[in-house]
């Protein structure tokens, strides 16, 4: 392997264990990858469980061995490729990249970026996987940015393609202003059957007339409400902190695209810590109103309150 490469990946391994990059190795000439990494998780005091270890040592000897060559360099990514196609990172949960992606991703960076946008179509999980992991690690300088070609989101509603989000808002009106005719249609004819009915059956059959149309207009209500209400918006955690008043609850600051930053609290602490949750992604629904109560109901499905 040329030094270089190595000089790469110890770089990159050094960052993502919070090490210096000028760490002292000694000359990088006498070590293989397997070697610079057992010597960096040294330096840094971690240590991996050994089911993970194997697996790590797994991907070092695939880096190991990638080719240089354009054409074998393609077929090596081809299989990588079908790899991430069932997996959507190479070890671990995604959370945190694991060593084995950053070592992965740190040889194979400069075959990538070298190849040409036909080349990278065929090759969408590797790319996926790429631009998840430079998202991740802040890498500083050390690699060229992945650009890739992400296609614009088109919002679908029954069979018809909604191309902006001004079309999406005028048929939101709509949905609301013929719920509210008919429910208005439906209150009238409910009082002048109410009515009806006190006068020719009494009072008994007339609480029973009002309570038909209750259900109907229930059951129709529930029919009128559109998806399309609903305000979906993807947003970036920017910060993450514990909850000062209930253990179980995190708070995030989430940036969705406006000037100031949107806070929510949600019921994650038990499954996430505030770091794994920083510069992830999330889809908020923004258009409801915000709750009353003193803290969120964690027994509910959704993993944020707003």
């Amino acid at each position: 392997m040329s030094l270089q490469r190595k000089q790469i990946v110890s770089s990159a391994l050094s960052k993502h264990l919070s090490l210096s990059p000028e760490a002292p190795l000694g000359d990088l000439g006498g070590y293989d990858i397997k070697s610079l990494y057992l010597n960096i998780l040294k330096s840094s005091g971690k240590r991996s469980p050994s089911k993970e270890s194997e697996e790590v040592m797994k991907w070092i000897s695939f880096a190991e061995i990638f080719p240089v060559d354009s054409s074998a360099c393609f077929d090596a990514l081809n299989g990588l490729n079908e790899v991430l196609a069932l997996n959507s990172v190479l070890l671990g949960n995604g959370l945190t990249p694991s060593e084995a992606d950053i070592i992965v991703f740190s040889v194979i960076h400069s075959s990538v970026i070298g190849l040409s946008h036909l080349e990278m179509e065929k090759l969408v999980h590797v790319m996926r996987w790429m631009d998840y992991i430079q998202s991740k690690v802040d890498f500083g300088k050390l690699f060229e940015k992945v650009l890739l070609k992400k296609d614009a989101f088109e919002f679908q509603l029954q069979g018809i393609k909604v191309d902006n989000k001004s079309e999406i808002d005028t048929n939101a009106k709509k949905t609301v202003e013929n719920t509210k005719n008919k429910e208005k249609l439906e209150v009238d004819s409910s009082m002048k059957k109410s009515d009806a009915g006190n006068k020719s059956t009494g009072k008994k059959e007339s609480a029973q007339e009002k309570k038909k149309p209750s259900e109907t207009e229930a059951g129709e209500k529930d029919k009128e409400v559109s998806v399309s209400l609903l305000n979906l918006q993807v947003g970036l955690i920017r910060k993450a902190w514990k909850h000062p008043s209930a253990d179980s609850l995190l708070v995030e600051e989430i940036d969705i695209g406006v000037a100031k930053l949107r806070q929510v609290v949600s019921g994650l602490a038990k499954f996430c810590s505030p770091d794994d949750l920083t510069n992830r992604r999330v889809v908020l629904i923004t258009n409801v109103k915000t709750w009353k109560a003193t803290r969120c109901d964690v027994r509910r499905p959704g993993p944020l309150c707003i």
